[in-house]
């Protein structure tokens, strides 16, 4: 009998036991186990782990990009700020085509030779309006060669070379020769307009070119800053890359950084010195 009631409730499926007490102090007790992490690391809270950051680049890459890419960036940058800042900042007017002749003149009873040169439409408004100018007459035979050139230059309306008149009385102004040009060179300029007028002895080869170069008034300031800015990118930059690999353990990344800058600094500390005994 008492077999049959054991298989009709087996001891499985029988609930446990509860003791139930009275009033009297009782302790809970957590029992099982802690899973530990498989490698080991210490797991706290408020992101204070104790764990590397890794990175999936290897080290040999970041290395090649602090010591290739990113100089190569920053050259890249600083060549492009210079050159729109330069055209901004210089800037110049041509003769569209070959020049005209004109009738002869006369300075101190000698002829000379009249030809006409036509630049841009806006020629006539802003010649002679810039903090620093130029106006170059040049002859080329080829387009390598200059076989004279002279200029008369100035800032805004005071220009740096004496004035001469013809026999009816207009003022022309001598240019300065350069060096490269004949001894024997005399020429004189004048402007009308949005015209160059050319005056040089017969036994001068014509002119073949003018153009005018200027500086604008309002663009030292800013040309300044861009140049200083786009300096101060270069040591900015390696500072701030070099830590940044360190504190992220990328040390490879700061060396090669590094790395770049002494490079850098060696060449150019070689290229100032062979400029300095004249290489």
């Amino acid at each position: 009998m008492d077999e049959d009631v054991e298989e009709q409730n087996p001891p499985f499926n029988q609930p446990n036991s509860v003791f139930i007490s009275g009033p009297a102090k009782t302790e809970n007790t957590l029992s099982g186990s802690i899973n530990q992490n498989n490698e080991n690391k210490n797991i706290t809270f408020w992101d204070n782990n104790d764990i590397k950051q890794t990175s999936k680049t290897p080290p040999w890459a970041w290395f090649l990009i602090g010591l290739i890419l990113i100089p190569l960036t920053l050259s890249i940058i600083s060549i492009l700020v210079l050159t729109i800042s330069d055209s901004d900042f210089f800037n110049e007017e041509y003769s569209k085509n070959p020049p005209e002749r004109s009738e002869d003149v006369i300075f101190e009873d000698e002829y000379f030779e009249v030809y006409i040169f036509t630049i841009s439409s806006r020629f006539a408004d802003i010649f002679a309006e810039q903090n620093y100018w130029d106006l170059n007459i040049e002859f080329r035979s080829t387009a390598d060669s200059h076989e004279w050139d002279s200029y008369i230059s100035g800032n805004y309306e005071y220009i740096h070379q004496n004035s001469i008149t013809d026999d009816t009385g207009m003022m022309w102004y001598n240019t300065d020769i350069h060096d490269n040009s004949p001894d024997e060179t005399v020429v004189y300029v004048r402007v009308i307009e949005d015209t160059v007028h050319v005056a040089i002895k017969s036994d001068t080869p014509k002119p073949t070119y003018v153009h005018y170069y200027f500086e604008e008034n309002d663009g030292a300031g800013d040309s300044d800053t861009l140049f200083w800015g786009t300096c101060m990118i270069w040591p900015i930059t390696i500072i701030v890359g070099a830590i940044w690999g360190f504190r992220t353990n990328r040390k490879s990344l700061a060396y090669g950084i590094l790395t770049s800058a002494i490079v850098a600094i060696i060449v150019m500390g070689l290229f100032s010195f062979l400029w300095f005994i004249g290489w």
